[in-house]
């Protein structure tokens, strides 16, 4: 293995190094970066948050359905759609604190946990309705408790719930919960909904006839919550009750301290994901940037092949041969559009078909169409098959060559390797196709699979050297020892 590598031309060599060398460092890079190095320090602001926790416990029984909340609004308002529309206010007021929102009838439900996240409260209560739970009675006692259980005992933030009902509560025992709150420092602050007068309720009972119910609005009963767990009470028919909540809100806010941070270890990370991104881009450009090299020295020699086949196979100048010169200098220019006319123009003629197919193939290649030009090469070797096996040696060595060359590009090594071995058949004196003959087979020994690689190598070494030993009946020459031929093709 070692000898063959040593062998290869040395700007390919240094270019497979430098090669394994970026991608060696990719590795490490990677490595670096998944440990998360951290080195330095940096100052971190705290982020400012408000030291509050506010539940709106909102009642929705079947009373909060009542249409006799006033407000700004031109027409009548429910109960429900008041409360909720004083709770958007305060939440959009009062940022940077943690709110939650629980709904209640027949029993108590947290429906949005705390979170700084105030859009989730916002979106809950903006499809809030009286449809939200089923239940014919009103349980306030059961709404505080699930208001009161989202609280963290560990947290030093004020506790509030803004209770949001017209006071009514059917089950359950009002005082227990409020007692609770009080015991633990929750404040309750109420916001009591619907007027004094009040309004009928008409429930449907199992009879034809309707009993009418009056609901009103529990000023006292909201009013005694608030007194008794140091909140405040507000009259949700006021117009300024978002406004009058909003301020109690900031009165119990305890702020973070603005402009306090702490310095940490600095992320590095970062910094070797993108050495990483950088050293296996490098690893891949030169591999490319190498076969770009080959492959453009290859066209400038195929060229200058082409133009030498024609000018010295020829020796009458017929006009087949006059426009595959003309199409040679065009292609050597770099004009293939008019390369392309005269090779064409060339294929009408015999004696220069087999040439013109073998450079419509080299400018096929030159375009990166391969596929192409393998067809044109196998075209000119059908041609060539026609005539005397003596003649057009030069043609008939190149168009296999050139063949395998484009299958070692695109790693069908098989192929490549019968197509140099082709090419030796022809001409065995040439050093290029010897030396890619070579390195076809190693690169069938590199896929083979581990358990077998050893075997399956000798074995490709022990036939190459036979049909070598068949074909020229002596010893391959160094590359010490003097050039087979003046001109060789492109080596790898």
């Amino acid at each position: 293995m070692t000898q063959l590598f040593m062998r290869l031309a040395h700007p390919l060599k240094r270019k497979l190094i430098l090669s394994d060398l970026f991608f060696i460092l990719f590795v490490i890079f990677a490595v670096i970066a998944v440990i998360n190095p951290k080195w330095g320090t940096e100052y971190a602001p705290t982020e400012y948050r408000r030291g509050l926790d506010t539940i709106f416990a909102i009642d929705v029984s079947r009373s909060m359905d009542i249409p006799d909340a006033s407000g700004s609004s031109s027409f009548t308002q429910t109960r429900l759609e008041r409360g909720v529309l004083i709770a958007k206010e305060s939440i959009i007021s009062v940022s940077g604190a943690r709110y939650g929102t629980a709904i209640g009838r027949g029993k108590g439900y947290l429906a949005v946990p705390l979170t700084y996240d105030n859009e989730s409260a916002l979106l809950f209560l903006e499809s809030l309705d009286a449809s939200s739970m089923t239940g014919r009675s009103t349980n306030l006692e059961a709404l505080i408790d699930a208001a009161a259980g989202s609280f963290l005992d560990t947290s030093p933030a004020k506790k509030v719930i803004v209770l949001i009902s017209d006071g009514e509560a059917i089950d359950g025992i009002l005082r227990n919960a409020v007692n609770r709150c009080a015991r633990d420092g929750i404040i309750i602050t109420t916001v009591a909904m619907g007027s004094e007068e009040g309004r009928q309720i008409y429930v449907q009972a199992q009879n034809p006839d309707s009993q009418i119910v009056i609901s009103r609005k529990e000023t006292a009963v909201m009013r005694g919550i608030a007194e008794r767990t140091g909140g405040i009470y507000i009259d949700g028919s006021r117009d300024d009750a978002g406004r009058e909540l909003s301020s109690h809100l900031l009165s119990l806010v305890q702020d973070t301290e603005r402009g306090a941070g702490k310095r940490i270890p600095k992320q590095r990370r970062p910094l070797f994901i993108i050495l990483a991104l950088i050293a296996y881009t490098a690893s891949k450009f030169i591999t490319r940037q190498s076969q770009r090299m080959q492959k453009a020295q290859l066209s400038q020699r195929a060229q200058l092949g082409a133009i030498v086949l024609t000018a010295l196979l020829f020796s009458s100048c017929s006009e087949g041969k006059l426009l595959l010169l003309e199409a040679n200098y065009l292609s050597s220019r770099g004009r293939f559009d008019d390369a392309l006319v005269s090779y064409f123009k060339a294929l009408n003629h015999e004696d220069a078909a087999p040439y013109a197919e073998y450079g419509i193939g080299l400018v096929d290649y030159l375009l990166d169409r391969e596929e192409d030009a393998l067809q044109r090469y196998a075209d000119s070797r059908k041609l060539l098959d026609r005539m005397t096996g003596s003649e057009h040696r030069e043609l008939r060595y190149r168009n296999h060559y050139n063949t395998g060359i484009i299958y070692f590009e695109e790693g069908d090594y098989d192929n490549a390797a019968n197509s140099f071995k082709e090419a030796l058949r022809i001409d065995p004196r040439r050093l290029e196709a010897k030396r890619n003959l070579e390195l076809a087979i190693m690169s069938i020994n590199m896929e083979a699979k581990p358990d077998n690689r050893t075997e399956e190598r000798q074995e490709q070494k022990d036939i190459l050297f036979e049909y070598l030993r068949s074909e020229e009946q002596q010893i391959w020459k160094s590359r010490e020892w003097a050039p087979e031929e003046e001109f060789t093709g492109h080596d790898y």
